[in-house]
Order: C-alpha cells, then structure tokens, then sequence
C-alpha cells in the first residue's frame, strides 16, 4: 500500500500543498490513502510499515513518528516550505524575532534528518533547495525539484478559457497571510497608478476565469514563497507579471513561456510516480525490469458506464514505457457520459480505436468481434482489460515484454492488487506441474486471473462455439474462465504466472459482477468446467 501523511488534504482545506497533493494522489496508478498527520503515531506506523509512505506537510507530525520514520520506513517527502524553522520561514521568523539559527534547534535538526532519510525529497523550487542545502550540505543524494503540480482536470480547463478580451485591471490576492505582502502590492499599483482588484474567497474556477480576463497580477511576497500556484496560473492565462525576488520558482527555464509552462505541468505527476515506482517497485511488489522488444500488443478493452475510472485505464496505457501497442476501446451501450470520457482522454492518440455499440453484447462478445475486427499477426500478445480497471505500473508492459522473450511463452495471467483496498488479489498463483501435465485446469482451483494476456495464434485455436450459451450467444459473464480455461489447455507447459502486481482491479465500481450477480457467475463457471478439456498443441 501506498500511505499520504499530511496535515491537511482538500477535504480540510483547500490550499496550494493540499492540491498538489491531490493531484498526484490522484494520479497514482496504485491505489492510495491519506492519514492525517496529527492522527498518527508510532504504533500506528509499526503496525503498516511495509508500506510506501509519501509525506507532505508533515508539522503535525511528533518528533517521535518523525525518530519511528528515519529508523523504519521506505519513505518520500514533498516539502512545501521551510519546516525546519519553527514558523515554516526563515523570512517571517527574522521578521518576528530578529535571527532564524532554526538549523541548529532539535526539532531543525530532526527534520534534515528526516529528509536526509527520505529514499527521494521532492522540493518546490530549485531556489528553495539551494537554500536548504547550504544550510544542510548532507542533503545531496535523492533530491528532485518537482514545482507545483495541477491535475489535468485544471490544465483542460485553464486551456479552455478565452485570454483575448483583457481589460486593464490588476489582480492582487488579498491574503491575511504576511508572508503574502498584500500591502507591498497595493502600495505598488497606487505608486504605479495601475487599476487593480483585490481577490478573496472566489471559487476556483471563478478566480481562473478572472485572470483570464485581467491584465496581470502582482505578487510581492514579504518571504521566500516556494512556488505559488496563482503565479503559474496567471502565466498560463497570459497575465504580466509584477514579481519580487521572493518567488522562487521565477528564474527557473521552464517558466518564462506559457507553453513551455504547460508543457512542463503536463509531465509532473508522471515523473513522480514513474520516479517512486523505480525506486519502490520491489517494496510495493510491482515490475522492475525496463526489458522492451518489439512485441507489438493488441489491448482490448470492453467497458460498461465506467465514465468515473475509464481516463484512468485509458491513462495507464499512455503511461507505459513500451509504446508499440493497439487499443480497442468498446463502449457496450453505456448510459452514462462514458464515451465522451473515453474520447476526450484518448485525444489524438492514434493507437486508440473506440468503438460506440449499438446492441449490447457483453465483454466476451465485444472480445471476440473487436479480435475479429483487428488486423492482429499470430505473434501479437493480446491484452484483456476492463475499462474500470487500469494496469498498476508504467513498467507492466516491459514485464509482459520479458516473460514474452521466452518464445516458448504463449500466456500469461497474474497479479493485481484490489482498489480502493490496495490489498494483493487472492486468486493468481501458479498452476503446479501435475495440473499441467495432467491437463486437469477445470478441476484445479481458478489461478489465472489479471493480467490476462495471450499470443493472438492461440486464441485462434479456439472453437467459439464453446464460447456462447444455448442460444448461440458469448456468455453475458465469466468470460475469464470461458476464454483463459482452453487457453490454458492449449498452451500446457507454454504458460507463464507472473507474481509481480500489473494490475488494479476495481471493486469501487457498485456495478461489479461479483456483487450483482455472483449465483449465476458461479453456476456459469461450473458448466464450463464441464465442458470437454483441449488438447494440448
């Protein structure tokens, strides 16, 4: 599992941390969960330290959880401004007491360790690393400078509105926070006679469409601020910018062009994730290898009013380090907004081909038309996955691609972990050497669960009659043991298990079978166990 620890999230508050926070929670391909930083403790952590732990904001947190961490835990932290100083910043504290020698208390002390201990610190501005590493020299190895990070539901939007029609008007925040230095900005527009409006409490999409509409914005923090979100937006929405040395981020490369500012937005949770995902893959048990070939994958996805998760399939695949795949996306008479998701997230991406049914033929009949409908080569691996699932690791594909250099593998099956639990998927393990040679598959226990993948050659080994029920139709249901049982049969000693995690399987969907309609899933399996077992080839 991974962990987020932070003092607040945007369900407490809704403030620049909390939603760079949320949106790299968001973005997690593993599932994740937040724990407030003042609710825990030791115990607490001792009873989950096996897992991956993030740490935001973490001034809640007690020095002992802090001791527990740098002696325990596989850890990262994001550091959103200065927690060493007991105010948060050395600015406001040389304001307020004349010095700042932080550094030098227990509690500065106890926080360079704790980041000195985190297996990567990510900081918000190249600035504000400097400065803690010519107060902490050691703090070297494992650093990143990440910046503020926007989800993509803002991007689209911040890309939607209209900055053509500008009027003469200068936005200043109006903060309570000193370090904001509201003042410093008003008392900078009247010097410089320029119109400008004071801005509180506007609902975040109003405050974007104001910056749309203005002119610019000032911004004279009084203190170190380490990347203000507000100073991003109002670039992107092509505001002039009235700044002070204070902004951290100003000088950096990627912020003096709109574009290049987009651009740079754009990557940011993917370079976080991919970045913990290489350094936790075997703590959080995913794939470790960057093995890639030139195995060309035929994904299929079927997908039923799955609007709330289908970007996240669809973004799992975009995310993959191989890139030599097909996907064919079939929205099976969705009465939702699915398909607009689906359409909008797959964008100009040609290796997606989306497919709107207007009968409703379930996940095993829109298998079998979309492979009939597919230009596929013998030697294509083809890829099973629901449109409310999404795989687990940028790396899932490279790990296909390994077992697949073997060229005696013809399939593979396993391993998921469940969402939103996070916990490993109880079904795959490996089938034994008795059920292979015996050809005994319908009489063992079901192993051959997600990921499930096969070379495109096998499946055309299968008779599809043994596919469909009574009236000649594919089975409504239990489609993974009517297609991986004779394939399995087929393939013998030629199948691989893969123990490491490739895929999310979501029981956060209410539509899920195995709530719905787990009698007659059951009954269906039994009869095709049943059926007579394929002979090996």
């Amino acid at each position: 599992m991974i962990f987020f620890v932070a003092d607040l999230f945007v369900e407490q508050y809704v403030g620049g941390a909390e939603l760079t926070t949320e949106a790299l929670c968001q973005s997690s391909l593993f599932p994740v969960h937040k724990i407030l930083s003042a609710s825990l403790n030791p115990k607490a952590m001792e009873q989950l330290k096996d897992s991956f732990w993030v740490f935001g904001n973490f001034a809640n947190l007690s020095e002992d959880c802090l001791l527990y961490a740098i002696e325990n835990l596989k850890y990262s932290v994001l550091e959103y401004d200065y927690k060493y100083c007991k105010h948060r910043s050395p600015g406001k504290h040389i304001e307020i007491e004349g010095e700042c020698n932080c550094q030098t208390s227990r509690r500065g002390k106890i926080v360079s360790m704790f980041l000195n201990a985190s297996v990567v610190t990510w900081w918000m501005s190249e600035q504000q690393k400097q400065k803690y590493q010519k107060l902490f020299p050691f703090l070297k190895n494992g650093n990143r400078v990440l910046n503020s990070v926007f989800s993509n539901e803002t991007l689209d939007y911040i890309e939607s509105l209209d900055t053509t029609n500008k009027n003469d008007k200068w936005i200043i925040i109006n903060s309570q926070s000193w370090i904001k230095g509201v003042q410093d900005a008003v008392e900078y527009a009247k010097e410089n006679n320029l119109e400008y409006e004071l801005l509180w409490g506007l609902e975040h999409k109003a405050f974007l469409k104001k910056l749309a509409e203005s002119k610019g914005l000032i911004f004279l923090p009084k203190a170190g601020d380490t990347c203000p979100r507000m100073v991003i937006e109002a670039k992107l929405l092509d505001c002039e910018l009235i700044l002070n040395h204070n902004v951290q981020h100003r000088n950096e490369l990627w912020f003096p062009d709109p574009k290049r500012v987009m651009k740079h937005l754009r990557s940011r949770t993917t370079i976080f994730w991919n970045t913990l995902e290489a350094i936790a893959a075997k703590h959080l048990g995913l794939p470790e290898t960057d093995s890639d070939t030139n195995i060309r994958y035929q994904i299929v996805v079927p997908f039923y009013n799955a609007e709330r998760w289908v970007g996240k399939c669809i973004e799992s695949l975009k995310r993959q380090r191989h890139q030599n795949f097909i996907c064919t996306m079939i929205d099976d008479v969705s009465t939702d907004n699915t398909f607009e998701a689906a359409k909008k997230s797959i964008g100009n991406d040609t290796r997606f081909r989306l497919i709107k049914n207007d009968e409703k033929r379930y996940a095993l009949g829109n298998i079998a038309h979309a492979l009939e409908r597919t230009e596929c080569h013998d030697n294509d691996v083809v890829i099973l996955l629901d449109g409310d699932d999404w795989l687990a690791s940028y790396r899932a594909l490279c790990r296909l691609s390994e077992a697949y250099t073997d060229e005696e593998c013809l399939l593979t099956y396993g391993s998921y972990v469940y969402y939103p639990a996070g916990t490993r998927g109880v079904e795959p393990s490996e089938y034994s050497e008795e059920v292979i040679n015996n050809n005994t598959f319908r009489q063992d226990q079901w192993r051959a669960s997600h990921l499930r993948t096969f070379k495109y050659g096998l499946w055309k080994h299968l008779n599809h009659e043994d596919l469909k029920d009574e009236e000649g139709n594919y089975y409504k249901m239990t489609y993974d043991q009517a297609i991986m049982l004779p394939l399995l049969e087929l393939a013998g000693n030629r199948s691989r298990y893969i123990p490491e995690i490739l895929h999310v399987y979501n029981k956060g969907n209410p539509l899920n079978i195995d709530k719905n309609k787990a009698q007659e899933q059951y009954a269906l399996a039994q009869k095709i166990r049943e059926k007579k077992p394929y002979t090996r080839l």
